[in-house]
């Protein structure tokens, strides 16, 4: 269940279920998600947007395997294994005191961080293909990715991750119109993607020839030009000294 995408008294009656009469509207008991889920399993997608009272109903759960329906005189047992899922950072909203502490606790027993797409990219073309055929299944089409699309695909930073990926391709399946899905065909955001700094970790790194190049000026410098002096500091003789020189375009005037 989505917390972030349902109203707060409606997500109260979805997860500890409702009394009859309890509210208007309420013509019959209903059961939550957690008593529907037996000995199964309820995944609370986006906790973090909970708000701090549904927190508090939610510690209660998970510490006393008890829920009480919204308008319910008695509490019932409740046996359903808890994932819970956010895009939001919960140690910074503790500390900002937006999500409880010690639900925070309860719920980080086994800690799975998943990394943004951007720095999983070899899951990319997989995820691609999936969702590509998941899209042409629904559109009833055939449609194929070209290379320089995939190439745009791949450099795209994702900052919706995987939910943006999805909805890319399920917009590029039903608003092209060839079989053969171009570059051409993406939506600008992808198309004006670069490759940045935190992509290319090592992009503004010199090379080792850079580096050797350096190196070799500083001796020479450090030698006061003195080829044998630098020779020394090198530890090599003065014909792999020239050679050195010659390389890296350095000329060693007599």
């Amino acid at each position: 269940i989505n917390c972030g995408a349902i109203a707060d008294t409606l997500l109260e009656s979805e997860l500890f279920g409702h009394a009859r009469g309890s509210f208007t509207g309420a013509v019959s008991d209903h059961k939550g998600v957690f008593e529907q889920a037996g000995g199964g399993t309820v995944l609370l997608d986006e906790i973090g947007d909970t708000t701090p009272a549904l927190q508090v109903r939610l510690l209660r759960v998970l510490e006393e395997g008890e829920v009480r329906p919204v308008g319910g005189t008695r509490s019932l047992r409740v046996s359903a294994l808890v994932i819970a899922a956010t895009n939001r950072p919960l140690e910074q909203a503790v500390a900002e005191g937006r999500f409880r502490q010690d639900l925070y606790y309860r719920l980080s027993v086994i800690l799975i961080r998943v990394p943004p797409l951007r720095e999983r990219r070899a899951d990319i073309p997989l995820l691609i293909g999936s969702f590509l055929e998941d899209a042409c299944k629904r559109a009833g089409q055939r449609k194929e990715l070209s290379a320089e699309a995939l190439d745009a695909l791949m450099r795209h930073t994702w900052p919706g991750n995987v939910r943006e990926l999805r909805n890319t391709i399920e917009r590029l399946v039903v608003s092209s119109r060839g079989s053969l899905l171009e570059a051409v065909d993406l939506p600008d955001t992808v198309l004006a993607a670069r490759p940045s700094a935190h992509d290319q970790p090592f992009a503004d790194l010199p090379t080792l020839d850079d580096l050797e190049r350096r190196y070799l000026l500083h001796v020479l410098d450090a030698a006061n030009g003195n080829r044998t002096r630098a020779a020394e500091i090198l530890g090599i003789d003065r014909r792999t000294l020239y050679r050195m020189a010659e390389r890296f375009g350095i000329d060693l005037k007599e």
